[in-house]
């Protein structure tokens, strides 16, 4: 059975003998303690009335797709089954080329994440030619960086399974032969770094009862690895579409969370009789559209997800014949870029097992820091109450968007929900605009010293306006229930 990404062949190089433990660089998606408050958490509001909680998705770049075929090593396309990342002031993306005579990892950089430079490296002869962007026949790369500028890459490597290699400069990679297989898994696999736990993660496909399904792998120094559950943790369910599978789910660290990208296999499992061949697959899947869109998924503990309640993507297929109608996936994580989110994604003009004539390219798709999920008002106010935090100034960050005559306001509570004394919605300065840096403040600047020192609710007051996340100024990170909670 020819599977999409099975066109690797792994480089036989040295062993170093390198250890792992070194953290990854900061992440800025991960966040420090006190993490901004999302509502894809259902920790933060304790109650709420006149609002609708709404789930959005990335939006396309107009200028898509961003990187393009224009080299012959990169057969079908580029795609991106991979890495974007910031280092040294720019953008580094690890991309895979497949079919024809492809079956590379290739390298781009930008200075804006539009648009992308492939550099000529002189490392891999491409028919008697080293004057190409291309790294190695590794494929499918989940590259890092680590604390002592070192790097390292985990990739699928066919039989011989998941496996790690390192580099002194993330383009001449060095394998370790002594660690070639980390663990069992299936053909596609996606690494991250933990920060809250300081560990390793990978996300590996296995099957379940509706076929391809997510499980986790995790290791404490990247050369070692345990299973936590022997089986799927995320897969399709019973309020997904019949035709629906999980090919694969990179996951990131964001804000003291962990957010997944599924990709979603719109194809039908086999119903009746055993799996005994490919061919059974191929009769089980007719009639289904085939196609891979990409969904979104958060977790607390990689164990235990959350999904939206309409089984929406969260990237969306382009418009047949558009350059990505027929199959979407993604890097391994999203870039900051200013106050936006840049989602990657390698987009075919084809389905899943229709090659012929099949074209990849490379776009962008967009959503606003914290903007996965947003407490919604219209024309009538609606409010909602935070759950109880300690902090000692009475100002509160939000990130909210008022449409015109819109506005966010805000008053203190008590534990038992009543006002403090100077902080009502009458003496509130009402915040009317579009931030992610917005700031809630008071007529009364100071608390008193018993208010500084109690427990306090916010009672956040919309209308026409949007509110995607929130954090007090000045937390008490010993009492903050988030960090308490991740710290478990």
């Amino acid at each position: 059975m020819r599977y999409l990404f099975l066109f690797v062949i792994i480089l036989t190089l040295a062993s170093t003998g390198k250890s792992l433990a070194q953290m990854s660089v900061e992440d800025p998606l991960a966040g420090k303690p006190p993490f901004r408050r999302l509502f894809l958490d259902a920790m933060v509001t304790e109650e709420s009335q006149g609002l609708t909680r709404v789930f959005h998705a990335a939006e396309k770049y107009p200028g898509n797709p961003v990187v393009h075929n224009d080299k012959p090593w990169e057969g079908w396309g580029p795609y991106q089954y991979g890495t974007v990342l910031r280092d040294d002031g720019k953008l580094k993306m690890w991309y895979s080329c497949i079919g024809g005579d492809s079956g590379f990892t290739c390298y781009a950089e930008s200075s804006d994440g539009i648009n992308w430079q492939k550099p000529s490296l002189g490392i891999v002869d491409f028919k008697g030619s080293t004057a190409n962007n291309i790294i190695g026949d590794i494929g499918l790369a989940s590259v890092m960086k680590l604390s002592d500028g070192k790097w390292a890459m985990y990739s699928w490597g066919g039989d011989k399974g998941p496996n790690v290699a390192f580099s002194d400069d993330g383009l001449h990679w060095r394998f370790d032969e002594g660690k070639t297989k980390l663990f069992q898994s299936s053909d596609v696999v996606n690494f991250f770094y933990d920060p809250y736990r300081k560990r390793y993660v990978s996300t590996y496909k296995i099957a379940n009862r509706r076929h391809r399904a997510t499980g986790i792998a995790v290791s404490e120094d990247g050369l070692n690895w345990t299973k936590p559950v022997e089986g799927p943790v995320f897969g399709a369910d019973d309020l997904d579409p019949d035709a629906s599978q999980v090919y694969g789910m990179p996951v990131f660290p964001y804000q003291g969370m962990y957010v997944g990208l599924p990709w979603i296999y719109h194809a039908r499992w086999m119903k009746y009789g055993a799996y005994d061949s490919p061919k059974k697959m191929y009769e089980a899947q007719e009639g289904s559209p085939c196609t891979v869109d990409v969904q979104l998924t958060w977790s607390w503990n990689l164990i235990q997800w959350n999904r939206t309640p309409e089984r929406k993507p969260f990237i969306a297929l382009g418009k047949k014949p558009a350059w990505d109608w027929g199959m979407i996936y993604t890097a391994r994580a999203p870039v900051l870029v200013g106050d936006k989110l840049f989602f990657y994604y390698g987009g075919f003009d084809r389905v899943h097992d229709e090659y012929a004539g099949v074209q990849g390219a490379i776009g962008i798709a967009i959503l606003r820091l914290d903007g996965f999920c947003s407490m919604s008002a219209g024309d009538k106010e609606g409010w909602l109450i935070s759950r109880r935090e300690v902090f000692g100034t009475p100002r509160v960050t939000i990130n909210a968007k008022c449409a015109p005559g819109g506005y966010v306001l805000a008053e203190l509570l008590s534990r038992d929900d009543k006002v403090l004394t100077g902080f009502s919605r009458a003496e509130c300065i009402p915040f009317k605009g579009d931030s992610v840096r917005g700031v809630i403040r008071w007529k009364t600047e100071e608390f008193s010293s018993a208010q500084s020192e109690a427990d306090k609710k916010i009672r956040f007051i919309l209308k026409n306006a949007d509110l995607y996340s929130y954090l007090p100024s000045d937390i008490d990170q010993s009492k903050d229930a988030g960090t308490i909670w991740m710290d478990k």
